[in-house]
């Protein structure tokens, strides 16, 4: 068996540690560093901080199926791979288009964020050349070249090579966290009077600090977990680079998934302690966050804020460029996508056909505005929480058949709450109902989705690509390295 495409093959060259900063940098956004002021102080108060925390454990919970998918399938293509297994080529499909308009929009997401915190700086050092406003939202040159050099750089980057990548991850995933820890310790310093986080349990309504039930403020943070943790599930994307154990990988997700939770709730923390926070609040702040570290540590701490912000969104592009890249040459090599996206660099051994369309498709994207972008990743949470359901579900049929009880009961579990985590996303009034625009979106993509699966239906149900054989997985024994046979193709 090879797992391989005939013009290369994918290089071993990605360590634990660059899968721990793969998962953390693509679950630390831009939306981290603004949330605690636009989301999470004004629907929960200062329990957002352990509502934070419960939504790591659940998407802790739900890690642990993809753990175990990862080692009875350790190839490219995750959720598409671990669908096919258990529930056939259609829904194969359907789990691999709404994953990867997904994993592709926050390539151009990330990448015109560092534009947006410039304009909190004193000086506007990227407000020149107006071309015009899109969705609310003024669009500049000065933000548009930017963008433009990194996702041409990165994507560079990534053809050139993993381990470069995975190099980098790294490198930013701990000036990342280094730079959030020196924020939190420089707000401790400063004394804070923790009555300030009081009232612990509220949010703002009607222009005033109202209190709010434990339960439902917990849960009205909790349900932002898709959309906060969305990028653990890179590491699935990257299993064929593995220069470990796949055993490993269900430690790494968890690991980064709690990192990426506190990071998470330090914010809330440092936005909320320094002053009274329903005062600042309701004081309309543009950017929370910033303005109250500047006010405990100067400028010191904004530098750091903003450095963590800058590594947040190095480290995003660089892991959605990784696992989109992966998603289509594994989804081309099944004959669902073009054949083009399933060829590997026999010098770099990576899927660059991939990867330069993922950049093409990018580079008209900052002209349109952040706020445009914003509507389609609003909308790939439902994506996301797809390939949860079906991970989850895929790891709970598995180890019912190999007879592993507590694996089953927690794959069971994660099931439910994937599927809970689609519906709050159509439920109004929920945290994570979509807006109008994103409604819009997701119904052409369903529709594209649809026209392009009578376009490749034949080939891809009756062409080379045969499935998963699961008998056999559950019958072979994993070696150390996780390489097993799990294709069966005609080569």
């Amino acid at each position: 068996m090879s797992n391989q495409a005939k013009s290369g093959s994918f290089k071993k060259d990605l360590r634990k540690i660059d899968i721990w900063a793969l998962a953390l940098g693509a679950i630390i956004g831009w939306g981290c560093f603004m949330m605690p002021g636009n989301s999470f102080l004004p629907k929960a108060g200062p329990s957002a901080i352990i509502g934070l925390l419960l939504g790591g454990v659940v998407m802790s919970i739900i890690s642990v199926s993809y753990g175990y998918c990862i080692q009875k399938f350790p190839l490219s293509g995750g959720e598409f791979i671990y669908s096919d297994a258990s529930f056939g080529k259609v829904h194969a499909f359907i789990c691999g288009w709404m994953l990867v308009l997904g994993y592709w929009s926050l390539i151009p997401l990330n990448s015109t964020a560092i534009g947006m915190v410039t304009r909190y700086l004193p000086v506007k050092v990227l407000q020149f050349g107006y071309i015009w406003e899109m969705a609310g939202n003024p669009v500049y040159l000065g933000e548009v070249m930017l963008s433009y050099v990194f996702i041409i750089g990165l994507g560079i980057m990534n053809i050139r090579g993993v381990k470069s990548a995975g190099w980098f991850q790294t490198t930013v995933a701990v000036l990342l966290t280094a730079a959030v820890f020196l924020s939190l310790v420089g707000v401790l310093m400063t004394k804070p009077d923790l009555s300030n986080l009081t009232p612990m349990f509220a949010e703002i309504s009607d222009g005033t600090v109202k209190s709010k039930g434990a339960v439902s403020c917990l849960i009205a943070v909790a349900c932002y977990a898709p959309y906060c943790f969305v990028g653990f599930d890179c590491i699935p994307q990257a299993a064929e680079e593995y220069s470990f154990s796949h055993k490993a990988a269900v430690w790494l997700m968890i690991g980064a998934i709690m990192v990426g939770a506190c990071i998470y709730a330090i914010m809330v923390f440092v936005t909320a302690v320094v002053e009274p926070w329903g005062d600042m609040m309701l004081a309309n702040p543009a950017w929370a966050t910033g303005e109250q570290v500047f006010k405990a540590m100067g400028y010191f701490g904004t530098l750091c804020v903003i450095i963590a912000m800058l590594c947040a969104v190095l480290s995003g592009v660089n892991g959605f460029y990784l696992s989109a890249s992966r998603l289509l040459y594994s989804m081309s090599y099944a004959d669902a996508l073009p054949s083009i996206f399933g060829s590997i660099n026999p010098k770099y051994g990576t899927p660059d056909k991939a990867i330069l369309f993922l950049m093409l498709i990018s580079l008209p994207c900052p002209w349109f505005g952040r706020s445009a972008l914003v509507y389609i990743v609003d909308m790939t949470c439902v994506g996301s929480a797809i390939g949860f359901t079906y991970t989850c579900a895929t790891a709970t049929m598995m180890s019912k058949k190999e007879g592993k009880t507590g694996q089953m009961i927690i794959s069971a579990v994660g099931t439910v709450l994937s599927a809970f985590f689609i519906i709050l996303s159509f439920i109004p009034g929920s945290p994570g109902f979509l807006s109008k625009p994103s409604f819009v979106i997701l119904g052409i993509w369903i529709v594209l989705g649809i026209i392009f699966w009578f376009i490749i239906k034949d080939r891809f149900l009756h062409g080379k690509w045969e499935g998963i054989d699961v008998e056999h997985i559950l019958m072979t024994k994993m070696t150390d390295d996780g390489t097993i046979g799990t294709y069966n193709k005609n080569q």
